[in-house]
């Protein structure tokens, strides 16, 4: 007896895609977001305040940004601005070499999900040159996870982590944290 097997199909479109040429598109758009370079986003502010508790607050409450529809991002270029609208309509993976700037604006934004994400790729692409940077930028933003990551891998390559550039940053902002690294290592080795 041979069966009749329906074949199920990926629909034409997705939420995801759909949202993305909401953003491409500009139509409907409420708000504009301005760059630290000037350059101008069309964006939705209901979408905004849906993915990020920040932007809703600014909106719930009575802020110059909810009178002008104009928000001035002064702290993110449009390279990093743009990815960061791009996750927040589509929910798509961001490159690794926008983890950093990201994982930034996600604590900023109070965007957990963007935050695990970073922290995951920073975590991957660990090395010995960015290890330092990345335990400063983990103690900055309270990020316990990849502060604990990060001063683990600096232990195991303490040797060379102290020969980069990236320790001497570190050591020149934040002589508390390498010292606590240096310690550990020293624990670990008697």
């Amino acid at each position: 007896m041979i069966r009749n097997v329906k074949h199920e199909t990926q629909p034409s479109t997705t939420i995801s895609k759909d949202l993305a040429n909401i953003l491409a598109s500009k139509e409907f758009s409420d708000l504009t977001l301005v760059s630290q370079d000037k350059i101008e986003f069309k964006v939705h502010k209901v979408l905004l305040c849906a993915r990020s508790e920040v932007f809703a607050a600014m909106f719930r409450n009575d802020l110059e940004e909810k009178k002008t529809g104009s928000i001035q991002i002064e702290d993110m270029d449009s390279k990093v601005l743009k990815e960061l609208l791009n996750y927040m309509y589509t929910d798509e993976k961001i490159s690794k070499e926008m983890a950093t700037d990201l994982f930034v604006a996600g604590n900023k934004y109070a965007m957990s999900g963007l935050q695990e994400m970073c922290e995951n790729m920073l975590i991957e692409t660990m090395s010995v040159d960015s290890v330092a940077d990345i335990l400063l930028l983990a103690d900055r933003h309270s990020s316990d996870r990849l502060k604990s990551k990060a001063v683990q891998f600096a232990i195991k390559n303490i040797k060379s982590v102290s020969m980069t550039d990236g320790w001497k940053r570190l050591r020149a902002n934040n002589l508390e944290l390498c010292t606590d690294v240096l310690e550990k290592a020293v624990q670990e080795r008697l």
